[in-house]
């Protein structure tokens, strides 16, 4: 068991300034200005670092940002939901009556208008002239609890949506039987819905995007009429089984299970922010806490640069065998700072 982990609190937000300058890089393909999931991580570890410091610079920063490109918003693919987050806080501040009808607009494409597969899910497909492959209409992401799920909760539960908030919840209820296996206590990157087997492999990052999409759930829910101990129990079981396949510096590899893979920053960060928010929830125990403090302080030191680039995060990846995970190239992206915003944004929160 980790024990005697010290967070930083000043080193912490050292590092949060480093993200911050981080958002306002020149680099192409640090690029915020776009309607995509990508920006939509990354705005998401500004709302998490907004809610838990209060610091207005984070405030100010979604509402220019909302300011410069809600024009943009589209609908017609899971992915495109995630910047919509940014919309539900700035207009949680400033209640633009227009802000709300685009929020409203994202929630109705989600209830009734997103592409589902045989079974009700919601369809990885990319929307009209995005690319992607075909055969994606068939198929199940555990990505899409994070990039859709979240937005929907937050959105019903706000605004007593009763249809957002309960087709969220079928949403969770439909990957969670068709991606979590019992036996591994890990999610697989996919699901074909017409072949009725699991795709992909135990993707790090895949089930850090479930693990924290379901702690925001069983916190979002709490006090809610609804029952969340099926959730509960399937987080803890997965925090249990990410817990034992941990390197020594805490760390998690791109595949979790597979020893030979390289170890990879932003699943890692994902599952540290979960295990931190579940202990301070009363929900994982001591153990937790010091494998999250230990991976943000393992981050901090050795995989983030002077400029705010986070290091050793793999690139877009897609549902595929083993060998072709081990392929894809560290590729750091706005996702990876907005992830470890979430994570540094949480750590204080835990600390203070």
């Amino acid at each position: 068991m980790i024990t005697n982990i010290t967070l930083n609190t000043n080193a912490l937000e050292q590092g949060l300034d480093k993200l911050w300058n981080k958002l306002h890089g020149t680099d192409e393909h640090d690029n915020l200005d776009y309607w995509e999931w990508v920006q939509g991580v990354a705005l998401y570890g500004v709302i998490k670092a907004y809610e838990e410091t209060g610091q207005t610079r984070y405030a100010a920063f979604l509402q220019q940002w909302t300011a410069d490109n809600a024009h943009q918003l589209r609908n017609g693919s899971v992915n495109w939901v995630a910047p919509a987050n940014a919309l539900l806080s700035v207009y949680q501040e400033t209640r633009d009556p227009e802000l709300l009808k685009q929020c409203r607009e994202v929630a109705d494409w989600c209830v009734h208008g997103a592409q589902r597969t045989t079974n009700g899910g919601f369809a990885h497909v990319w929307g009209p002239g995005a690319g992607g492959l075909e055969d994606y209409k068939n198929q199940l992401w555990i990505d899409t609890l994070f990039m859709a799920g979240i937005y929907m909760l937050r959105f019903g539960l706000f605004e007593q949506n009763r249809a957002c908030t309960e087709e969220a919840l079928h949403q969770f209820d439909i990957h969670v039987d068709c991606q979590f296996d019992p036996a591994s206590g890990l999610y697989s990157h996919g699901y074909h819905c017409l072949e009725e087997k699991r795709l992909g492999e135990h993707w790090g990052r895949g089930n850090g995007w479930a693990a924290v999409s379901v702690i925001e759930l069983l916190n979002l829910m709490n006090g809610q009429p609804y029952s969340t101990d099926k959730y509960e129990q399937v987080f803890k079981q997965q925090m249990e089984s990410a817990y034992g396949l941990r390197m020594k510096d805490g760390l998690l590899r791109t595949l979790l299970d597979v020893e030979e893979s390289y170890p990879e920053t932003s699943g890692s960060a994902l599952f540290a922010y979960a295990a931190l928010k579940g202990h301070r929830l009363g929900i994982l125990d001591k153990k937790y806490r010091e494998w999250g403090a230990q991976i943000a302080m393992e981050i901090l030191n050795n995989h983030l640069a002077d400029d705010g680039t986070v290091l050793h995060v793999s690139g877009g990846t897609d549902c595929q065998d083993a060998a072709g995970y081990l392929r894809v190239p560290y590729a750091p992206r706005p996702y990876s700072t907005g992830v470890v915003m979430m994570l540094f944004s949480e750590a204080l929160a835990y600390h203070n």
